[in-house]
């Protein structure tokens, strides 16, 4: 399984808190995880920033794609495949 850090962030102005159609994209990622084989380790946001972050594992990048890509007209993502830190 590969490891992925996903990190969505949009703007103060663009926020869309209190917005019931935008927070139903987002009520979508469990089961849609689940429905795509991907596993969600962490979700957390910083509210503050207007950042969420996502660490999840599937076998290939286009279950992480099926699973979130509703939201993508929310802001902006970064995908990014990790490792285990194996320098120390």
């Amino acid at each position: 399984m590969t490891t992925y850090h996903i990190t969505h962030f949009h703007s103060f102005e663009n926020c869309f808190s209190g917005d019931k159609e935008s927070a139903e994209l987002w009520k979508k990622i469990p089961s849609l995880a689940k429905e795509n084989g991907v596993s969600i380790n962490f979700f957390k946001v910083n509210p503050t920033e207007h950042t969420f972050f996502i660490l999840a594992e599937a076998e290939d990048y286009s279950q992480v794609e099926k699973t979130i890509g509703q939201c993508k007209k929310l802001g902006d993502f970064s995908i990014t495949p990790v490792m285990e830190q194996t320098f120390y």
